[in-house]
C-alpha cells in the first residue's frame, strides 16, 4: 500500500461505484489521480480507466476475491446491516490503509429541535428502519481494527430529479402532463440538495487524510430550499407551470406504508446542516453547484427519459389523483 501520508495516487477500492453519488466518486478519484478498482454486479455502464471486478456483494465467495490485494482506501457504499461491516473487519483489517464507511444524514435525530445539525446529534431516527441500521453499522466499526472514516450524505442527486412521495421523473411527468403533484403539509420545510459532484470533491479530498482517521463527517450542501421552490424551480426549467395540492404529511403517509418512513423520519422535517467540520479538514471546501444548474443537469437526463415514452406506474399516479381529489384543494 503506498504511504497516506505521501502525495503519490492511492489504490482505491469502491464497493459500489456506478450509483448516484458513487459514480461521481469514482470520476472525482481517477481525476485525482488514483489508481481505481470497481466492485459490483457490473450491469450499469463502465466508466473508463477503473479495474472491475464483477461480483455480488451478497455472495461471500465472489466478494472474498477482494483479499487478493491490498488497498490505500476501501470505500463501502453498499453496506446497509451492521453483519455487513461485520464481514469488511473481518476482510480487510491489515488489507487496507482507511475504510471509508457511507453511512446517512438520515439517521440523525428526527424531528431534531436544535436546528442546525452537526455532526453531534444523536443517531435516532424512530421512523426508518434504513437509518437505524446505518447508524448499527457505525457503532459496529467504532472499537473494530480498521482505520475508518465515516461519511453521511444528505439527499445527493445527479440523474435523478429531488421528489418527495414519487420519483423525479414521474413527478416532471406530472408537470408536464399538466397535472397537480403534492406537496407535504405548506411545503414550507427546508430540505437541502447536494450535486454529486461537489460531494466527491469532499468525499476523494478525505482520502489518506491522517486528520479524518476515526472521524466522522456530514457533506452536504450548506443552503437549504424549501419544498415549494424546489417544485417552483424544477417547473420553472422545464418551461411548465406547476399545479400544487397540500396535504398533511399525516394524511399522506395514511395512504400507503412506504411512503411513512421517508416524510416522517426525513422529507418532511427541516434539514440544515452545518458542514464547517468537512470544510476545516479540506481547508474551505463548499460546494458550488447551484440549484439551477445543478437541476439543469439533471433535467437532461429525465427529460430524455420523458421524451422516449416514459409512463409512471399507473397505480401510483392513480393514488396521487385519488389524494388530490379527496382533498378538495384542486
Amino acid at each position: 500500500m503506498s504511504s497516506p501520508l505521501s502525495n503519490q495516487p492511492l489504490d482505491v477500492l469502491f464497493i459500489g461505484g456506478t450509483g448516484e453519488i458513487s459514480a461521481s466518486c469514482v470520476e472525482e478519484s481517477l481525476n485525482q489521480g488514483h489508481r481505481v478498482t470497481v466492485f459490483n454486479r457490473g450491469k450499469a455502464p463502465r466508466i473508463s480507466g477503473v479495474e472491475w471486478i464483477e461480483g455480488d456483494v451478497r455472495d461471500n465467495e465472489s466478494y472474498h476475491r477482494l483479499v487478493a490485494h491490498d488497498y490505500d482506501v476501501v470505500c463501502q457504499f453498499l453496506a446497509f446491516r451492521p453483519e455487513d461491516v461485520a464481514r469488511d473487519v473481518e476482510l480487510f483489517s491489515g488489507r487496507c490503509g482507511q475504510y471509508v464507511f457511507v453511512s446517512s444524514a438520515s439517521a440523525y435525530q428526527k424531528p431534531w429541535p436544535g436546528g442546525v445539525i452537526t455532526e453531534t446529534v444523536p443517531l435516532e431516527n424512530p421512523f426508518m428502519e434504513y437509518s437505524r441500521n446505518k447508524a448499527a453499522c457505525e457503532l459496529a466499526l467504532a472499537d473494530s481494527e480498521l482505520t475508518v472514516t465515516i461519511v453521511r450524505p444528505s439527499h445527493t442527486y445527479r440523474e435523478r430529479l429531488p421528489s418527495t412521495v414519487i420519483d423525479g421523473v414521474h413527478l416532471a411527468w406530472r408537470i408536464r402532463s399538466g397535472k397537480p403533484v403534492i406537496i407535504h403539509d405548506d411545503g414550507e420545510s427546508l430540505w437541502t440538495l447536494t450535486r454529486s459532484e461537489d460531494f466527491a470533491r469532499a468525499f476523494v479530498g478525505l482520502f489518506g487524510r491522517p486528520a479524518a482517521f476515526g472521524e466522522t463527517y456530514h457533506i452536504t450542501n450548506s443552503e437549504a430550499q424549501t419544498w415549494i421552490a424546489i417544485f417552483d424551480t424544477i417547473a420553472e426549467l422545464m418551461g411548465e407551470t406547476l399545479g400544487v395540492c397540500h396535504v398533511a404529511t399525516e394524511v399522506i403517509a395514511g395512504h400507503k406504508p412506504e411512503w411513512a418512513g421517508p416524510l416522517l423520519g426525513d422529507k418532511a422535517n427541516s434539514l440544515v446542516f452545518d458542514n464547517s467540520k468537512v470544510s476545516d479538514v479540506l481547508g474551505g471546501w463548499q460546494c458550488e453547484i447551484s440549484l439551477r444548474e445543478g437541476l439543469e443537469r439533471t433535467l437532461a437526463v429525465v427529460q430524455g427519459r420523458l421524451d422516449r415514452g416514459y409512463l409512471p406506474d399507473q397505480s401510483d399516479d392513480a393514488l396521487i389523483d385519488r389524494i388530490i381529489s379527496q382533498s378538495g384543494e384542486v
